[in-house]
């Protein structure tokens, strides 16, 4: 015990001294922060917006009467991956990088068809409006690729997600819709339309 108590007064004897404070221990609280998870959610409304309530539960479906759930905007984080998956693969289609074909992978067997047409069709218009743009000027050194700029998703029901997508190409705007659903745990594209 008295080595201890040597080794602590040296330890203290060591410390600089002159105008730094010193360090003090304090006892930790009794209760520690709430989690994020555990705070209530701040809500922000203006003063004098009125606020709008839906009456929960009033729209019914048309299939068996049973009430309808509300869309959401925006989408639970596997489908929003799933979603990000298959507009990147969307855009590598039409940047001519992977053959249509390949979103066959992520579609439903009855719609694959479809969806691969609509990826060929996209990747054609993509490539002609490439070309457009070489007309008449001097071919620049890269062709100037089909680009995301925004990616809109809802969630229409559990299990589906519908999502809108504006796409450029230089000085082009385009647009893609797309509706994905979950069949057997995986996310499987069931239309896409590119205009």
């Amino acid at each position: 015990m008295r080595g201890v108590a040597v080794a602590m007064r040296s330890a203290v004897e060591i410390a600089p001294t002159g105008s730094r404070p010193a360090i003090r221990l304090r006892p930790v609280p009794r209760s520690e922060p709430p989690f994020d998870d555990e705070s209530a959610p701040q809500v922000w409304a203006p003063p004098r917006q009125p606020a709008l309530e839906w009456p929960a539960g009033t729209q019914r479906s048309p299939e068996k009467g049973r009430p309808a759930s509300p869309a959401v905007a925006g989408a639970a984080g596997d489908a929003k991956l799933a979603a990000r998956r298959f507009v990147h693969l969307c855009v590598e289609v039409l940047n001519g990088f992977r053959p249509a074909a390949h979103l066959r992978r992520m579609a439903l067997p009855a719609e694959a068809a479809e969806v691969v047409a609509q990826g060929l069709a996209g990747a054609r218009r993509a490539a002609e409006l490439r070309r457009a743009g070489h007309r008449g000027a001097r071919p620049a050194r890269r062709p100037v690729p089909v680009a995301v700029l925004r990616l809109r998703l809802c969630e229409p029901r559990p299990g589906a997600v519908e999502a809108a997508v504006t796409l450029v190409t230089g000085d082009r705007t385009w647009a893609m819709a797309f509706r994905m659903e979950l069949h057997q745990q995986t996310w499987a594209t069931t239309a896409l339309v590119i205009i």
